[in-house]
């Protein structure tokens, strides 16, 4: 369910990709002359962490970057010793698309309210219709329709005080000038319908898919060299593995041969050479990063398909336990 005391203006978007880049470009710009720094971490998605870096390579803003714990949390101590009357933007986001682990968003805006000049958004993707969440103090919220089960190519940015975002599209002057172009109703009505049933059932589907979340860490208990590094406290929507000695690729690979779709990093930065960034940032080693999988659960999971994801890594198992260090 959702806690607020902030009211939003909705502004429909292409997905949560388009909505972080009008929130942070559209605040940043806005608070240029008056508070140029932006605070965020390594732990968020590349629609966000690509921003914050050309906001910083091309427009003069400072980005500093909260320490992460090793647990993949962000450390309040230190967000709080980077606060000052600077900051323009923090940014963050709720749970994390590569451990699932939940961030201290609550505790982030008890900090940033005595900070008038600080606007704070929230990418709330992973969060939305899972687990309960809290946006007290909370300015901006970025949202993607696939996420609760709506259509792909659906997205929604949520602002308190919609004057704070520079408009980074001109044009019509639709959704209150801040994205300029016909909007597509139809599609808007979709995503509202998707967003009120995921709410709905939220406390259900939490529940069931905790449930398989639970049943697959204790059969993975179970096999040595194999690494869980997603924390018992996080979403249970997402599960991360690591196979220290195995490529995430390989994995990849041998579970689709059995029609078993699992991913190695975000889908959104599958690409990238570089070690993942978040789980660097937990302390992993190369070899634990480099061997490491994303099983995500969702409204359509069921025990079937954990039952025949066991089975099938019963046989992976069997290939590869002599390459695991």
């Amino acid at each position: 369910m959702v806690n607020t005391n902030m009211t939003y203006d909705v502004v429909f978007t292409s997905g949560a990709t388009e909505s972080n880049n009008i929130a942070l470009k559209g605040v940043a710009y806005r608070k240029f002359d008056t508070a140029r720094e932006i605070i965020t971490s390594v732990l968020e998605h590349p629609s966000v962490l690509e921003v914050v870096r050309y906001l910083e390579e091309r427009e003069g803003f400072k980005v500093k970057y909260v320490d992460v714990t090793k647990d993949g949390t962000i450390d309040l101590q230190h967000f709080n010793d980077l606060m000052s009357d600077k900051v323009g933007l923090v940014t963050c986001m709720y749970v994390n698309n590569v451990t699932g682990q939940i961030q201290p968003i609550p505790q982030m805006a008890e900090v940033i309210k005595n900070y008038p000049k600080a606007h704070f958004h929230v990418d709330a993707v992973q969060a939305f219709g899972k687990i309960s969440m809290d946006f007290n103090n909370v300015d901006s919220i970025s949202l993607s329709g696939h996420k609760f089960n709506g259509l792909k190519g659906q997205g929604v940015l949520l602002v308190n005080h919609i004057q704070n975002i520079e408009p980074i599209i001109q044009g019509g002057g639709q959704e209150y000038g801040v994205r300029s172009g016909t909007v597509n109703l139809p599609n808007d009505i979709a995503m509202v319908k998707a967003m009120k049933m995921a709410n709905e059932n939220l406390e259900a589907l939490n529940a069931f898919v905790t449930e398989l979340n639970n049943d697959v860490r204790q059969f993975l208990s179970q096999y040595q060299g194999v690494y869980i590094n997603s924390s018992t406290s996080g979403s249970p929507f997402v599960l991360n593995i690591s196979f220290p000695g195995v490529k995430g690729e390989v994995l990849v690979n041998a579970f689709s041969k059995y029609d078993i779709m699992i991913s190695t990093t975000s889908a959104c930065s599958s690409k990238r050479n570089k070690l993942n960034e978040v789980l660097a940032a937990m302390g992993l080693s190369d070899k634990s990063i480099e061997g490491s999988i994303r099983l995500s659960f969702g409204a359509t999971t069921t025990k079937e398909d954990i039952a025949r994801f066991k089975e099938i890594f019963i046989i992976i198992y069997e290939e590869i336990k002599e390459l695991l260090k």
